[in-house]
């Protein structure tokens, strides 16, 4: 958790409609490649599937609530998708 008590402090939130978003850059498309890879694993254990958009060197991720309110298991998702790479939290 963030020293502000916000448990994914680099996600934007957005209330209507509720989403979290954030894009994550990489220096090669590889480490994009790996990045996406990663996060398909992540989102299959959770069974919960973010909006991925990408090019070659970004990935931006928005995890929806399906026009309910973000629960948990949003913050969750985007806490395990901060973990892929070394420099969040």
């Amino acid at each position: 958790m963030h020293e502000d008590g916000n448990p994914i402090p680099l996600w934007r939130r957005q209330d209507l409609p509720p989403t979290l978003s954030r894009r994550f850059e990489f220096a090669t498309y590889a480490e994009t490649r790996s990045f996406l890879d990663e996060a398909a694993k992540v989102s299959e254990a959770a069974n919960y599937y973010p909006n991925l958009s990408f090019g070659k060197t970004y990935v931006s991720v928005t995890i929806d609530a399906d026009g309910k309110k973000l629960g948990p298991e949003a913050v969750a998702l985007a806490q395990k998708i901060d973990a892929l790479v070394p420099e969040a939290g």
